[in-house]
């Protein structure tokens, strides 16, 4: 059995994760169109890993 580290659904996760904690601090430096560009990215990002992980192989 062989698992691939780099498949799409861990990419999203990970890019969601990383816009979860990147929003606030956005919103912090006062620039609140990219916090809510970054919550989008969030959203979506999060939206496709569970979509990625929930197929079957």
């Amino acid at each position: 059995m062989t698992h691939r580290i780099f498949n799409a659904s861990n990419l999203y996760g990970v890019i969601a994760f990383l816009a979860l904690l990147a929003a606030p601090a956005a919103v912090e430096g006062e620039m609140y169109i990219t916090a809510a560009a970054l919550v989008v990215i969030l959203a979506g990002c999060a939206h496709l890993s569970i979509r990625e992980g929930g197929k079957r192989k």
